[in-house]
């Protein structure tokens, strides 16, 4: 049974989405390096916990993911951000001298009927994290589920979720 033409869009915007995630190269791994050092120089202010951030640090996290942003819904790309995973795996790549690279990217049947302007897609994610020195490099396997709403006639990820996966425990507790 074929796709229909709603549902092949939806399809290659989670597709989309799915691998832009999971790529992360040098320029990425730089950007991200310097939008954490401007994140030390945070001010804090006396009256508790509050944070002011630089303009530079705001202008820097609203630029680094913009290819996945114009993707996604505004509430879902708040929440990525709120839990930082729109730089999880630039992070790992980071923190273990890192790039990566996606190998293969499969998605499920679509959970819904696009009739409602919903699509749904439980993903798996093959990807490979390539040392910066080229000597060394680890596979590893993510999987998930990516949601899609019909917005203004253009299908956005609404829902993201992803368990992380071994490799990037093992890294991001080493750090």
């Amino acid at each position: 049974m074929g796709c229909s033409s709603d549902e092949s869009g939806s399809k290659k915007v989670a597709q989309e989405f799915g691998t832009m995630l999971y790529t992360v190269d040098e320029e990425k791994v730089a950007e991200y390096n310097k939008m954490e050092a401007a994140f030390l120089n945070v001010e804090i202010i006396e009256a508790g916990s509050v944070h002011s951030l630089s303009q530079e640090y705001v202008a820097m996290m609203q630029s680094f993911d913009e290819d996945i942003r114009i993707l996604m819904t505004a509430k879902a790309y708040e929440n990525i951000v709120a839990s930082r995973f729109n730089t999880l795996s630039t992070s790992v790549c980071a923190n273990g001298n890192y790039t990566l690279e996606v190998t293969d990217f499969m998605l499920d049947e679509n959970s819904y009927d696009e009739k409602d302007n919903q699509a749904g897609y439980y993903y798996e994610a093959k990807v490979r994290f390539i040392a910066s020195d080229g000597k060394d490099e680890q596979i590893d396997t993510a999987n998930g589920y990516i949601g899609l709403v019909k917005e203004n006639g253009q299908w956005k990820v609404d829902v993201f979720t992803t368990k992380p996966s071994k490799f990037y425990q093992e890294v991001l507790s080493n750090r």
